[in-house]
């Protein structure tokens, strides 16, 4: 199996994806594999919005009194119809065929502040006004974001929308404990600690298996291997 990447992208963003708006996902780092490469799409929980807070001795919505600390009544916000009921699962995969590089640049000998900058194959600063329209964020939404920091323009191209979206559990990755040991060989630190505690376990490899089951989802985007849905 070759190497792909599960994105983790808010609902509100995974909703202008699917209508095909956007079409670059900005974010602070970007995968050592050239382009191109197969991504897939981990549409996050819903946000949640304040409804109200109940106080001691308040009526509730059942028109009993609470009594108690507050408590504050939260609902998820309500999503739109073509990712409704969607959220948690991977609803989609795309080919990034390319990836611009985002940076700081300003003009020596000026008081202003460096100011963001798509750079060019030639490693020539350009306007990034082009991949923010087709990011569908303003330059102050990715200030606030890469915090001064530089950052990437995934590009998205060749989008296929699950007609039933996918569990993480689908996918699989590399197992976080394992790690090259120095006679070439892979080894596992679960493994390393059963030997260490004297349970006469030899380290011939990795005890859990190569491959792990993702069981939550990255807080950006994580390796996985790629599988195959028609």
């Amino acid at each position: 199996m070759s190497k792909a990447v599960l994105i983790s992208i808010q609902p509100e963003w995974c909703d202008l994806i699917v209508r095909g708006e956007k079409t670059i996902e900005v974010r602070k780092t970007r995968p050592r594999q050239e382009t191109p490469f197969k991504a897939y799409i981990y549409c996050t929980k819903a946000p949640q919005q304040l409804i109200t807070i109940f106080k001691d001795g308040e009526e509730t919505m059942d028109s009993e009194i609470h009594h108690g600390k507050s408590v504050f009544v939260k609902f998820d916000r309500v999503l739109p119809d073509g990712i409704r009921g969607k959220t948690q699962m991977v609803i989609g995969e795309f080919i990034c065929d390319e990836i611009t590089p985002i940076c700081h640049a300003g003009t020596m000998g000026s008081n202003e502040l460096p100011k963001l900058h798509t750079v060019g194959s030639k490693l020539e600063y350009r306007p990034i006004a082009g991949l923010l329209q087709k990011a569908c964020l303003s330059e102050k939404s990715v200030e606030r974001y890469l915090r001064g920091s530089d950052g990437f323009g995934w590009h998205i191209t060749k989008l296929k929308i699950y007609d039933a979206p996918k569990p993480i559990r689908s996918f699989l990755r590399h197992c976080a404990k394992r790690y090259a040991g120095a006679d070439g060989k892979w080894h596992c630190k679960s493994a390393d600690k059963l030997k260490n505690k004297g349970s006469g376990f030899e380290n011939e490899g990795c005890i859990c298996t190569d491959l792990d089951r993702l069981n939550r989802p990255p807080q950006s985007w994580c390796y996985v291997e790629e599988r195959h849905y028609g």
